[in-house]
């Protein structure tokens, strides 16, 4: 436990006033754009692109069952972190590196990320439904590896094996509500995901208290996390996207919305887990673990 000096309660102060804002203009202006458009498709929607969306959900539920499809490179990371002089040889002593130097290593990661993403959309968007269902895994895929980069920028590693009971599941539903709050169209539904992400990781304080043990903890930890993560987040995810992304269907706008809805996509992403891990990074310096504070304006 550690008190933070006046910048570092500035970063949390500067995180509780995102909390409250609505999503990125670009975002909002990519919303509206898609509304006509996703308005039109829930009526001339293919069946086939219905079962697509349906499929896809599923088929990234099965790659979160098997946690390696996840795995980051985390000696890149920590090779990437020395380039600003921190020495430390495992994730977990990150914790002890300045967040200022971590801001550094985690915005390299978010600005690759949202390259890559934007080339992935140039080609897949001049093809129409097909293009946009195939795109759709890989922007996904992206927006997880981005999130688990900088969980570990920040020294929490979602494969730390030295972790306690239910370690690995806890840190994957808290990447994927993470993902939610980022994918949020506007701030209402950014404050129901951000007290998701509060009651989530609260509850599961509880339950490790309150357990019988820590191997049917573990075990029960492990089964539920799969289960929420399939059935109710990946798909909301997965519908809101597509809803959005029809707009790349226009013709003539495809590759360039396609393009530029990927980067914007990914930089929401980025900032939502630059924001909560640098907040869980803080609390845990300060001694207040687990704990999210929601402060909407």
């Amino acid at each position: 436990m550690a008190k933070l000096n006046s910048a570092e309660q500035t970063i949390l102060d500067e995180i509780a006033g995102w909390k409250g804002r609505k999503p990125s203009f670009l975002n909002r202006a990519t919303d509206v754009v898609s509304k006509p458009i996703t308005w039109l498709t829930e009526k001339v929607i293919p069946d086939s692109v219905r079962a697509s969306a349906g499929s896809m959900a599923e088929s990234l539920a099965e790659k979160l069952r098997d946690l390696t499809q996840l795995t980051v490179d985390k000696e890149k990371v920590l090779e990437a972190t020395r380039q600003y002089e921190i020495d430390s040889q495992t994730v977990l002593e990150l914790r002890k590196a300045s967040i200022f130097d971590l801001d550094n290593v985690s915005k390299e990661f978010i600005s690759d990320n949202t390259r890559m993403a934007a080339l992935s959309g140039v080609g897949t968007g001049l093809v129409g439904w097909p293009g946009l269902i195939a795109d759709l895994p890989t922007l996904f895929m992206i927006s997880l590896r981005t999130i688990h980069q900088i969980a570990i920028c920040y020294g929490f590693d979602l494969n730390d094996e030295n972790g306690e009971p239910g370690h690995r599941e806890f840190e994957l539903e808290y990447m994927m509500r993470v993902f939610k709050v980022a994918t949020s169209a506007d701030v209402i539904q950014k404050q129901r995901g951000l007290s998701e992400l509060k009651d989530f990781e609260m509850g599961r304080e509880i339950e490790l208290a309150e357990g019988v043990g820590g191997e049917f903890t573990a075990r029960q930890m492990g089964k539920n996390a799969t289960s929420l993560v399939s059935q109710r987040i990946i798909r909301e995810i997965v519908e809101q996207t597509i809803s959005k992304k029809a707009a790349a269907l226009v013709p003539g706008l495809g590759a360039i919305f396609s393009a530029g809805f990927n980067y914007v996509y990914l930089q929401d992403v980025g900032d939502a887990a630059f924001m909560l891990y640098r907040e869980r990074f803080l609390l845990d310096k300060k001694g207040r673990r687990k704990v999210i504070n929601i402060d909407i304006e």
